[in-house]
């Protein structure tokens, strides 16, 4: 990696970004490529379907898909600005423990919104043609793997799949949207708010989930703010975490009494309505108290 430091120094970021890409799409052949080796070897075959367990060939080129696409060439893009992993993407920075506690409490509160919203967009019919197709199928392809790796009702699966579907993705995503991505737009435009939307419009787009795809637009700004006001990439990393986490442990509760979530609305469990006002109430005063805290955070550390 000797040669890329000074190739990106004095560099126009236009020539950053191609790298970027070119890092993204040698990432994502590699590491899919070693997924699928892997999986090959367990189950001996490269087709998920005739695999003995399924769910456990998906985790694997999942797992190694997420890696691939998103934290491989992201530390790359980092390493290449300074030879530091975690410097450009403020990886080497610990957040304050009281922007970690309210993180806490806003990835429970922040859980009924959602639900709310992606009811909401679910709702919203886009005109049928090819497009429309398309976004379709890749919702029921998505819809399919989830049920898959959901199916069996167990503790041991569980545990898979926060690993697989909460905590890998929260790293690598992270590390790619708001470590590089977000990172460099600020730097780039020197307006921090624009590439916070900016990134979270591309961070919802990127899942190719029409279906999800506002929810997932405020999750996105929700984290690059997170990332922003605390000046550590591991606070969003944590929220990303907890929401993918608890998602998942809503789920697995409702699985285990019987309950297919799919089949229900969210507004008809008794009290939503009321739930989400407080919700939003308490979401609101949360993010006012983040931004004052690290305000604060920011004018005690200058006086130094």
């Amino acid at each position: 990696m000797d040669f890329i430091r000074p190739f990106f120094e004095g560099k126009n970021r236009g020539l950053q970004v191609l790298f970027l890409l070119l890092f993204i799409v040698v990432g994502t052949i590699v590491f899919s490529g070693l997924g699928s080796l892997i999986a090959y070897g367990v189950y001996h075959t490269y087709n998920m379907y005739e695999a003995a367990d399924p769910a456990g060939f998906v985790r694997i080129t999942q797992a190694f898909s997420s890696i691939g696409m998103f934290l491989a060439p992201a530390l790359m893009f980092a390493y290449a600005h300074d030879r530091k992993w975690l410097r450009y993407n403020d990886g080497d920075r610990k957040p304050h423990y009281l922007l970690v506690n309210v993180t806490l409490l806003l990835s429970i509160v922040i859980l009924p919104i959602v639900a709310l919203l992606s009811q909401w967009n679910e709702a919203i019919k886009l005109p049928e043609g090819a497009l429309w197709h398309w976004m379709a199928n890749l919702d029921e392809q998505a819809e399919t793997i989830t049920r898959m790796l959901t199916f069996r009702h167990s503790y041991s699966n569980l545990l898979l799949n926060i690993l697989v579907l909460a905590l890998i993705p929260a790293i690598g995503e992270e590390f790619m949207f708001q470590g590089t991505i977000q990172a460099f737009l600020t730097k780039w435009s020197r307006k921090p708010h624009l590439a916070i939307w900016i990134t979270a419009l591309i961070f919802s787009a990127i899942h190719f989930q029409f279906s999800g795809f506002i929810p997932r637009l405020l999750l996105g700004a929700y984290l690059g703010y997170l990332f922003y006001w605390s000046r550590s990439l591991w606070l969003p990393v944590l929220a990303h975490f907890l929401h993918n986490a608890l998602s998942l442990l809503v789920d697995f509760s409702f699985q285990g009494r019987g309950v297919e979530l799919d089949e229900m609305k969210f507004t008809d469990i008794h009290g939503a309505v009321p739930l989400v006002i407080s919700c939003s109430v308490v979401t609101f005063i949360s993010l006012l108290f983040l931004w004052r805290t690290q305000k604060e955070l920011n004018e005690s550390e200058k006086e130094r």
